[in-house]
């Protein structure tokens, strides 16, 4: 009897392995998406059927929520954003550069979702939950600043104060300083949106002193931005 022919099993066609390179454009990719996600937006939209883009179209975000819906879609919105970042810098695996990328990425998307065509929120939240997942000295530092000061009725001004006392922080203390790159990485994108607004333009004739406003106090003149 002939010996019988065992035949391997073949790849299917067109299937190709995947990259190294391949895989980690993939998880940026999945980290800018997990950011886009407008959390605000839906729970504003199912709770008491408010378009954010309407109301606050510069503050998509979960204090838009809570100006629009109050307490319980505020806390629901700051869960889900803090998720967001800690979601997508663990999708990023051990390597601190590429932990930091992830970072930057989901707080821009957080920040110009696709979703809410170019609008979204400051970025805090998502940025301190990519903190959480390497460096949570941090993530108390960047929450806690607009937390005190909104009690002081200067939540913009204390959000500053608090990121300029991280990235102190952490360039002073030898030991922060393996933090450095995740730290410049979601504070990039927070202070370009405080800066530029949804639009990333800086308007002709505007003065510098505008700029620098926005910049400190997150608003223009006397306008509150959130």
């Amino acid at each position: 009897m002939p010996d019988s022919v065992v035949f391997e099993s073949a790849e299917p066609i067109g299937a190709r392995p995947v990259t190294p390179v391949g895989a980690g454009l993939w998880r940026a990719g999945c980290a800018f998406l997990i950011g886009a996600l407008p959390s605000a937006q839906l729970v504003a939209r199912c709770a008491v059927g408010v378009d954010l883009r309407t109301a606050h179209p510069e503050c998509v975000s979960a204090t838009g929520a809570y100006r629009a819906a109050g307490l319980v879609p505020f806390l629901t919105v700051a869960a889900l954003d803090m998720a967001k970042g800690y979601a997508a810098t663990r999708l990023a695996g051990r390597g601190r550069h590429t932990v930091a990328l992830h970072a930057a990425l989901v707080v821009a998307g957080h920040n110009w979702s696709p979703f809410l065509r170019g609008s979204g929120g400051r970025g805090i939240l998502p940025a301190t939950g990519a903190l959480l997942s390497t460096d949570w000295r941090g993530a108390a530092l960047i929450l806690g600043g607009p937390t005190l000061g909104y009690a002081c009725r200067e939540s913009g001004l204390g959000a500053f104060a608090s990121q300029l006392l991280l990235l102190s922080d952490t360039l002073l203390t030898r030991r922060r300083r393996a933090a450095l790159p995740s730290v410049a990485a979601v504070l990039a994108p927070i202070w370009a949106k405080r800066i530029l607004g949804n639009r990333l333009e800086m308007r002709a004739g505007l003065p510098v002193t505008r700029y620098l406003d926005r910049l400190l106090y997150d608003r223009d003149g006397s306008t509150s931005k959130g």
